[in-house]
């Protein structure tokens, strides 16, 4: 039902609209769960960027195919290693 493209487009619209919505209530409450929620959300909303200049941008297929997975191990050990700082913090 949905493409991937779509998919893409409505992942950054939510994102963003997120991300506004919780700086505003971490300038007011100074949480540090909801800073951490923010930070995952600027790396969501980072990714679903950068894989929309990949493909808008990039025409070879293995270059594209090649950058899109370097792009999502480098956001696969972002997670981990925050994960792995928020449970030793």
């Amino acid at each position: 039902m949905f493409t991937q493209g779509f998919l893409h487009w409505f992942t950054q619209r939510i994102s963003a609209i997120l991300l506004i919505i919780s700086l505003i209530f971490l300038s007011l409450s100074n949480n540090l769960v909801l800073g951490l929620f923010v930070f995952l959300l600027i790396i969501i909303h980072f990714e679903a960027g950068i894989h929309t200049i990949v493909s808008d941008y990039m025409h070879n297929l293995q270059s594209k195919l090649i950058s899109n997975v370097i792009i999502d191990l480098f956001i696969i050990s972002l997670f981990k290693s925050i994960f792995i700082i928020f449970i030793y913090s």
